[in-house]
């Protein structure tokens, strides 16, 4: 299937799931702090803007943050104290917040599930006070600033268990790692019982390595209340990856009677139209699982550009710029009209209408990429291009694009109309360079809008790139 015959699929499949602003699309930015720290940037597409209005005005709605116990260095990112800064942010622009406790000091993972140096020698029981203490210490908080994480993970990516070895299941101590689970379990309910615990597994794309742990847990009378996979498709088996991962989540939503999301996905930065797709995939497959238990799909650090050795952030080591592997998560479909593999009159996603449908048509010379979309005839024409997107959540939406112009035009604008009220429309001043031209506080009311471009000229062009649409 190419790239355009997977968006048009899942535009059909699941825009009315995808679109609901309670469906996560979210990416765990938890190496925003350190970024900052070494005064590296974040453009969207060519303006420099603050990590997380960006990632909301492309479409995402949530973050997931890392929790370490003691990390080391010269501002403790990771920490308590970071994380909350962090979830403030989040919160300040509506963006929900998910934890990852990796009760460690560092990086916890199947390859390594350290115990926090204040913590060795522990016994088991004084493990589990002290994990306990730690996530309540963390989420209090978070609630002291009226934060209240929608998921929490008690142990990140917890294949053989965690607090390596007393919690190693591979060891033998399966009742020990569920006693620890329970442990932070408990810890979480007791400061908020609407808070979701979820167990996560590098091995999405393995069920019975997943059932194995589960059932580990239950049988030792631990509880989870969902389940989150990563998926990190390779070159070499990246069709089968996606399918193996989203046929497990299906399996264990159906085995466990829970909800399930991919809590990490990642594909490689020198390959961004494919990682664009991989989004694209597994959104599809997550909003459409059998009785709705498919709660999103969250992206692992899209913007840490610089990271080696194999990097698959969606942003641009060189500009520091998202890249179209973000345009996954969009509202708008072909968004900066690069989902087609040439120049066409009719770009995927989009509709023509107006007396001179002729007059539409891709070109290069664009704002980033490979294309802009252009209304130009060598005689009197009007020509509109638009896009219907539905299943939205109702409340007020910004629309913004770059454009540029000849002069001399009759009409020419950007608008929103269909919503439920009153068309609103931004009028495309004449101009060689791009400008961001915005029209806010589109008041949706019956669950749609459409949006788009009109022109009305006679030998005169107006051009327009990089379409964002997102909930204020």
């Amino acid at each position: 299937m190419d790239q355009q015959e997977t968006q048009e699929t899942f535009q059909l499949a699941t825009i009315n799931q995808v679109n609901n602003y309670h469906f996560l699309k979210g990416a765990d930015i938890s190496h925003v702090t350190d970024m900052e720290q070494k005064n590296l940037l974040f453009y969207n597409t060519t303006d420099q803007q603050d990590l997380f209005l960006l990632i909301k005005e492309r479409g995402l709605n949530s973050v997931r943050l890392r929790v370490w116990v003691n990390p080391v260095g010269p501002y403790y990112y990771n920490s308590i104290a970071d994380v909350v800064a962090k979830a403030i942010r989040a919160k300040a622009l509506g963006l929900s917040v998910i934890l990852s406790f990796h009760y460690s000091d560092s990086w916890a993972d199947p390859k390594k599930q350290n115990i926090p140096a204040a913590w060795m020698g522990y016994t088991l029981l004084q493990m589990q006070t002290a994990l306990a203490n730690h996530t309540k210490d963390c989420l209090n908080a978070l609630q002291a600033q009226g934060i209240t994480p929608l998921y929490v993970q008690v142990g990140n990516e917890t294949d053989y268990g965690m607090l390596w070895p007393i919690g190693d299941i591979r060891l033998g101590n399966m009742s020990n790692y569920a006693a620890l689970h329970k442990a932070g379990y408990e810890a979480v309910k007791e400061v908020n019982d609407s808070i979701q615990v979820m167990v996560h597994f590098s091995k999405g794309k393995y069920n019975d390595s997943c059932r194995y742990v589960l059932d580990g847990l239950l049988a030792n009378d631990a509880i989870f209340d969902l389940i989150g996979i990563s998926v990190y498709p390779i070159l070499e088996t990246y069709d089968s990856d996606i399918e193996a991962s989203l046929n497990n989540l299906e399996d264990l939503s159906s085995r466990y009677g829970k909800e399930v999301m991919v809590v990490e996905c990642g594909y490689y930065q020198n390959d961004p139209q494919r990682a664009r797709e991989m989004i694209f995939r597994l959104l599809d497959g997550v909003a459409t699982l059998p009785e709705s238990k498919g709660l999103g799909v969250y992206y692992w650090e899209p913007q840490y550009y610089q990271r080696p050795p194999i990097n698959k952030s969606i942003f641009d080591a060189t500009t520091k710029s998202s890249t179209v592997g973000i345009d996954g998560f969009s509202l708008v479909q072909n968004p900066g009209f690069e989902v087609d593999e040439a120049a066409a009159t009719n770009p995927a996603s989009w509709q023509t209408g107006g007396s001179n449908p002729d007059a539409n048509y891709l070109e290069g010379g664009p704002h980033t990429g490979s294309y802009r979309l252009t209304h130009f005839k060598n005689s009197g024409y009007n020509v509109e291009t638009k896009q219907t997107i539905s299943g939205l959540t109702n409340g007020l939406y910004t629309l913004q694009a770059w454009v540029r112009s000849g002069t001399g035009l009759i009409e020419n604008y950007l608008f929103a109309k269909d919503f439920g009220g009153a068309m609103l429309k931004a009028d495309i001043m004449p101009g060689s360079t791009w400008i961001k031209l915005r029209i806010e506080n589109i008041p949706i009311s019956n669950g749609e809008c459409t949006i788009g471009m009109y022109t009305q000229g006679n030998n005169q062009y107006s051009s327009v790139d990089n379409f964002q649409f997102f909930k204020q």
